[in-house]
């Protein structure tokens, strides 16, 4: 035991020993280092040289885009020097014979006026009068040397730029020959909607707004249904459909006093409308006002309309007209003699006029016809009993 004691001391011994070097503290020089400097120059030089390239190449850029724009602008004057060039020659050529005329003697071939030149640049100033004398004499004046002159300059450079043959002709029968080119441009125009107004007869105006009036029906729309009949009549007052559309819209509104009006105005314009006496009609006996019912439909009581002949035959026995009644019930039997209630009608005005023997044979037919009710079937054997059948 005493060896591990004593190894164990030993290892206290060294770790302590250890931690004593460890608390000490080693202080080193401070170094200055230039590291930072450095990067910071080789930085700097190398955005300096990327700016230096990229405005280098900015610069060649401009350059390149300017020698393109200069010698394609010099190639568009050439093209439209040649052009003219052309032009002329053309124009020239074209001349009449009129126009044509031999050269003067200013228009020299290009190679003696040359000469010529030469010479007067190297004659003395009394030779020089001598030839500007016989210039003259020949009517050659200055306006036309520096018009030759101007067409020396021209041929060179059409010689040059063009291996056309050129023809060349007195400046002033050019000038008089060479006409304006007339230019012929496309103007584009714009397109416009242009609206135009048809006008509608009164007949197609009714037309259109009677359709109009019907689908307005349709949807429940009375209000809008009735301006539209109204402004046709306004168009054509002896319209007869708006007329009765307008009047069964008021008088299913109740609107009777208006609706008979409304109805007596088309009476007035179409005295034989039946149609129109007959709403008229019903409406007044409705109301209980059997006679004026009578008065309109009696001027029409030989209409072949079993509703106007049932009607005024009601009205008639109503009122005790029974002479119209009795002609009312013959135009119903005339035009329905199966109808059993047509008999009876008249039986029961011809024995209100005391023609009882008429009135039995009535009342027998409509016995006969077998489609009375029970009770107009009881009354009708009832009468024949009475009458002594």
């Amino acid at each position: 035991m005493s060896v591990i004691n004593q190894m164990l001391k030993d290892l206290d011994k060294r770790q302590h020993d250890q931690q004593g070097a460890s608390n000490v503290s080693v202080h080193l020089p401070a170094k200055t280092s230039t590291t930072k400097l450095i990067l910071f120059i080789v930085a700097t030089i190398i955005i300096v040289n990327i700016v230096g390239i990229f405005g280098w190449q900015l610069y060649s850029e401009n350059q390149q885009l300017k020698a393109q724009a200069h010698q394609e602008a010099m190639t568009l004057k050439n093209d439209q020097f040649s052009s003219d060039t052309k032009q002329n020659t053309v124009s020239s050529s074209n001349l009449s014979p009129t126009q044509v005329l031999p050269l003067p003697v200013t228009a020299k071939p290009i190679k003696n006026v040359l000469e010529e030149r030469d010479e007067i640049a190297n004659m003395p100033q009394s030779s020089l009068a001598t030839v500007n004398e016989s210039d003259n004499n020949n009517n050659i004046q200055e306006g036309d040397l520096n018009e030759t002159s101007e067409q020396i300059a021209l041929t060179k450079k059409i010689a040059e730029t063009d291996d056309t043959t050129v023809i060349i002709a007195p400046v002033q029968a050019a000038k008089t020959a060479v006409k304006p080119e007339t230019v012929t441009e496309t103007v584009p125009v714009k397109s416009s909607l242009t609206i135009s107004r048809t006008q509608l007869s009164p007949q197609e105006l009714a037309a259109n707004k009677i359709i109009q009036a019907e689908q307005a029906m349709e949807r429940h729309d009375i209000a809008k249904a009735e301006s539209l009949f109204e402004e046709i009549l306004l168009v054509m007052p002896a319209h007869e459909t708006a007329r009765k559309q307008l009047a069964a819209l008021w008088y299913g509104k109740k609107y009777y006093q208006e609706a008979v009006n409304l109805l007596s105005q088309g009476i007035a314009l179409a005295p034989e409308a039946e149609e129109m006496r007959l709403m008229s009609a019903r409406i007044y006996y409705e109301q209980g006002k059997a006679r004026q019912a009578f008065n309109i439909l009696n001027p029409v009581n030989g209409s072949n309309s079993t509703e106007i002949q049932t009607l005024l035959a009601n009205v008639s026995a109503e009122l005790n007209e029974h002479e119209s009644a009795v002609t009312a019930y013959r135009k119903l039997i005339g035009l329905e003699p199966t109808v059993g209630r047509w008999w009876l009608g008249i039986a029961v005005s011809l024995d209100s006029l005391g023609k009882f023997v008429p009135a039995r044979d009535a009342y027998q037919q409509s016995i006969a016809r077998n489609n009375l009710s029970t009770s107009a079937m009881q009354f009708a054997r009832q009468r024949l009993i009475e009458l002594g059948e």
